[in-house]
C-alpha cells in the first residue's frame, strides 16, 4: 500500500482488507518502509488524518523498500510481484505500465482492480501488498 491508500478508510470509508479480499481472495497486506517514513513526515506536518493513517499502518507488516516516494513503492512491488493499493493516478499508471496490478478507489467504500496494461514488462501474481 502506498501512503494515500492508508487515508482511504478515513476519506472514503474503504475497508482495505475487506475490499482486497473481495477482489483477490485471501491477501497479506503490507506497508513499504518508505511509506512509513512518509507517514511520519505527514504527522510532523500535522496533515489531516495523518496520525490515523500512521496508526492504521501499524496493523500491517513492513516490507523493505529502498529509496523514497513512488519509486520505492514501484520497485518493491515489482521485486515482490505484488498488487499495490493506491489512490494516486500517476503511480497507478506507472505501476500498470510495468506489469503491476493496482487496487484503486471506486467510490465510497469500494476498491476496483486495474490490471496491467497490454505489453507490460512483467506479470505480478502475488496478492495485494
Amino acid at each position: 500500500m502506498d501512503a494515500n491508500a492508508l487515508f482511504l478508510p478515513f476519506s472514503l470509508g474503504i475497508l482495505l482488507g475487506d475490499e482486497a479480499e473481495r477482489l483477490l481472495g485471501p491477501v497479506d497486506l503490507a506497508v513499504p518502509s518508505s511509506v512509513r517514513l512518509e507517514l511520519e513526515t505527514l504527522v510532523a506536518r500535522k496533515a489531516p488524518a495523518a496520525e490515523a493513517a500512521r496508526e492504521l499502518s501499524k496493523r500491517f507488516p513492513t516490507v523493505r523498500a529502498a529509496g523514497r516516494g513512488d519509486g520505492a513503492v514501484l520497485a518493491a512491488a515489482v521485486r515482490r510481484q505484488a498488487v499495490v493499493v493506491t489512490a494516486d493516478r500517476g503511480l497507478a499508471l506507472r505501476l500498470r505500465e510495468v506489469g503491476v496490478p493496482v487496487l484503486k478507489p471506486r467510490g465510497p467504500g469500494r476498491l476496483a482492480l486495474a490490471l496491467p496494461r497490454r505489453g507490460s514488462t512483467s506479470r505480478p501474481t502475488r496478492p495485494a501488498k
